[in-house]
């Protein structure tokens, strides 16, 4: 169990260690911008690095090319668009090395894309893809996170609409979306990696969207007017204000509840060539929402632990979960779904 900090690594291995896990757990400190990196992972000897040091908006491929040189597999959580859709050009060394690199292996697109394949077999065409998160106002929102959401605000980027790739701004594009469990929230454009991954992952497909519906409508206006400003040139960079946003957030935590959601809608032609939708919705309740992101992560590493994985090179996590394995990571977690016509 590594981190930047070897007294937080030893804090966590000390919770491990009091339910169910290993007790020859070691901590060790790792810090994948120090210059000695490569040389401090090596001297770990890993079989499997797990990559959750986030932003991932701006980084490099630093870690995965350190596992490559030690021949470990290596997984990630990453939600930077540019970081997933760039992660192949690393397939022909993983591939020499012997090990298997994955990326995205998250919410988007590891769970995304689980879905999908279970309900593309009611399919003859899928023609839109639309995805949702909403997450809820309690959720623990570390400096990382805060800053993968500011690297984007207000910036532009293409999305697939009705065949034509269009330009979004981050924050922007505002849209109502309807939870079951939920209700209605507003929503903003956010930049993801399925929104460049899908449209290749599912043939046919013309419109990929996502938003993000946070719960409380000032806070999305407030992004969406912080868009407006990068836009019009007044403010280049929210990212450097994340310290600050990150002290504000602290306070504000109680003002709205504990239930997130997710929805995923798929239109085009049934199995009849009719058309036809179906949705996805996802409810979290109890703040369990936050078990979501890293469950893909953890079901590619048992696979690996139990040799369930043959392929080796450098992917994006699309159809190397099933719905069937997320459900089965659920268990004990208060999160259900359901499915609508």
């Amino acid at each position: 169990m590594t981190s930047r900090s070897k007294k937080k690594a030893q804090r966590l291995v000390a919770e491990l260690r009091c339910g169910d896990a290993r007790h020859d757990i070691k901590a060790s400190a790792l810090d994948h911008s120090s210059p000695d990196f490569e040389a401090d992972l090596r001297a770990l000897n890993p079989d499997l690095v797990i990559h959750t040091a986030g932003p991932y908006q701006g980084q490099d491929y630093r870690v995965a090319r350190a596992c490559i040189d030690c021949h470990a597999h290596y997984i990630d959580l990453a939600d930077g668009r540019e970081f997933v859709e760039g992660f192949n050009q690393l397939n022909s060394e993983a591939q020499n090395s012997g090990v298997l690199l994955v990326s995205g292996a998250s919410t988007l697109p590891g769970l995304s894309s689980a879905v999908i394949d279970f309900m593309s077999g009611q399919f003859n065409v899928i023609s839109g893809i639309e995805i949702s998160i909403a997450p809820a106002h309690q959720t623990p929102r570390g400096p990382g996170t805060i800053a993968a959401v500011m690297s984007y605000c207000g910036k532009p980027f293409k999305v697939l609409e009705q065949g034509r790739w269009m330009t979004r701004y981050g924050w922007q594009d505002l849209r109502i979306q309807n939870y079951p469990a939920l209700g209605k929230r507003l929503s903003g454009a956010c930049d993801v990696p399925d929104l460049s991954l899908m449209p290749n992952y599912v043939k046919g497909c013309e419109t990929v969207t996502f938003h993000a519906a946070l719960e409380a409508w000032w806070e999305q206006m407030a992004l969406w007017m912080m868009g407006w400003l990068a836009r019009a040139g007044m403010v280049r960079n929210w990212g450097k204000l994340t310290p600050l946003f990150h002290r504000m957030s602290v306070p504000l935590k109680n003002l709205g509840s504990d239930k997130g959601g997710m929805h995923i809608r798929l239109s085009g032609l049934d199995s009849n060539n009719n058309p036809a939708q179906r949705v996805w919705y996802l409810t979290a309740e109890n703040n369990h929402g936050p078990e979501i992101p890293c469950t893909p992560a953890l079901v590619l590493a048992r696979k690996l632990v139990r040799g369930q994985i043959s392929i080796r090179g450098a992917v994006p996590c699309l159809g190397l979960m099933t719905l069937s394995d997320f459900a089965d990571e659920m268990t004990g977690f208060d999160i259900s779904w359901e499915f609508h016509d």
